[in-house]
C-alpha cells in the first residue's frame, strides 16, 4: 500500500458516560498504513512483539519488542509500522481526568516518560495487568470499576518505574531539524505550501528534506499537509456544530469544496456532513 491511499482508522474514541473509562485492546496483525491523527484520551501503545515507530507531534520514537509509547490528549500522532513485520500491540485508552488528583499517576504531566524499553519481567507484569483490566471490564465484577483505576494506577507506577531505572528512550537527533519543518507547517498548513517552498525556507535540498521528512513522519510532504488540513476540518466539525460546510476548504487549505470532500472521505471514512452528523449523535 502507498502513501496515494490511507486507510481510514482510529476515529475519534467515542466513550459513552455509561461505558468503562478504560478500554484495552490486542491486536496482532501486519499493519497497513496508518492516518494521522489525535484524540482528547490519553493513550498507551504496549508493544509486545514487532518493531517500528510511532511519530508524535513533532519526533519519532522508534519501538521494538517491550517498548511502551505514551500518547498525550489531542497530540497529533502516527503509527510507522515496519512493512514486512506482524506486530502484537496493546492499545490502551483512557481519560486524563480518570485519575483525578493523583500527581504520581497523571500521564501528561511534564516529567511522565514518552517512551520506555521495558525488561521481560516488567514487561510480563504490564502484560497481566492489561489482561486483568480487560476481564474486569467485560464481566464487571462487584468493585470491578475500582480495580480497573487500581489496576490501572499500578500500570502508571511501573511506567514512572522504569523511567527513574534509566530506560526511557530518546527520539533521533535528526528529529531537531523535522521538528522546525512540522512547526511551521503547523502554522502555516492552510496555505500554500509544497516541498519546493519548503526546500528554499530551511534552505535544504528538495530531495534531502524530502528524504528526511518521509523517514521521520512516514508520510511524504505532500500527504502529510493533506492529512493535517483534514484534521483541522474535523476539529472544525467537532467543536464548532453552527460552521457551515462549504465554508470549511478555505479555512483549512483546499481551494474547492469537490477537492475537499472527496479528501476528507478518503482519509476519514465519511463525508464532512456524515461526519458531523456521527460525532453530533455522540453528544447528545
Amino acid at each position: 500500500m502507498t502513501d496515494d491511499y490511507i486507510k481510514p482508522v482510529h476515529e475519534p474514541v467515542l466513550m459513552h458516560p455509561d461505558d468503562p473509562p478504560i478500554i484495552v485492546s490486542w491486536a496482532r496483525a501486519i499493519f497497513n498504513n496508518h492516518a494521522l491523527t489525535y484524540h482528547r484520551e490519553v493513550e498507551l501503545q504496549f508493544i509486545r512483539q514487532g518493531q517500528g515507530a510511532y511519530f508524535i507531534q513533532d519526533q519519532n520514537y522508534a519501538f521494538k519488542k517491550n517498548s511502551l509509547i505514551v500518547i498525550r490528549p489531542n497530540e497529533l500522532h502516527r503509527l510507522i509500522p515496519h512493512p514486512d513485520l506482524r506486530l502484537e500491540k496493546y492499545t490502551v485508552l483512557f481519560p486524563e481526568n480518570v485519575l483525578e488528583g493523583d500527581s504520581k499517576s497523571a500521564p501528561f504531566s511534564v516529567d511522565f516518560p514518552r517512551h520506555i524499553s521495558l525488561p521481560e519481567r516488567d514487561a510480563t507484569d504490564i502484560e497481566i495487568i492489561l489482561r486483568s483490566i480487560e476481564a474486569e471490564r467485560r464481566y464487571r465484577r462487584s468493585y470491578w470499576m475500582e480495580v480497573v483505576k487500581t489496576d490501572l494506577k499500578k500500570l502508571l507506577l511501573f511506567i514512572r518505574r522504569n523511567r527513574i531505572s534509566g530506560n526511557e528512550d530518546a527520539p533521533k537527533p535528526e528529529n531537531q531539524l523535522v521538528k522546525k519543518i512540522v512547526s511551521y507547517i503547523e502554522q502555516n498548513f492552510a496555505q500554500d505550501l509544497t516541498l519546493n517552498s519548503l526546500s528554499e525556507i530551511f534552505s535544504l535540498s528538495p530531495s534531502y528534506l524530502s528524504r528526511l521528512f518521509k523517514r521521520s513522519t512516514g508520510l511524504n510532504l505532500k500527504h502529510y499537509v493533506l492529512q493535517r488540513r483534514i484534521l483541522e476540518a474535523k476539529r472544525l466539525l467537532e467543536n464548532d456544530p453552527m460552521l457551515k460546510i462549504s465554508a470549511m476548504p478555505q479555512m483549512v487549505g483546499f481551494n474547492d469544496f469537490p477537492v475537499f470532500n472527496q479528501n476528507f472521505k478518503q482519509i476519514v471514512g465519511l463525508t464532512p456532513s456524515a461526519y458531523r452528523k456521527v460525532m453530533s449523535e455522540h453528544n447528545k
